[in-house]
C-alpha cells in the first residue's frame, strides 16, 4: 500500500495535521460512549441478575452514558 508523499507546503501540510487531529478526536468520542455504554450497562444487567430485577440495567446504560458524556465535555468541549 503506498503513502502519498507528505506535502511541500506548510498551510498544506497544517491541514493534514489537522485533519487527522480531528479523525482521531472523533473516534476517542466513539469510544469514550461506547466503553461508557458497555462497562455500566454490564454493571447493571450484573446486578438485574444479582437482585432479581429489572430496572438497573436501564440504570447503569444512563449512568454509563452520562458518565461518558462529561469526559468528553472535559475533554474535547472545554479545551
Amino acid at each position: 500500500m503506498s503513502q502519498t508523499p507528505e506535502p511541500q507546503d506548510p498551510q498544506e501540510r497544517a491541514h493534514r495535521a489537522s485533519s487527522r487531529r480531528e479523525e482521531n478526536a472523533i473516534w476517542s468520542i466513539f469510544g469514550y460512549l461506547l466503553s461508557g455504554l458497555l462497562f455500566w450497562g454490564g454493571v447493571g444487567w450484573a446486578a438485574d441478575r444479582f437482585f432479581n430485577t429489572s430496572f438497573l440495567t436501564l440504570i447503569g446504560l444512563l449512568v454509563g452514558m452520562g458518565g461518558a458524556l462529561y469526559l468528553v465535555w472535559m475533554r474535547f468541549v472545554r479545551e
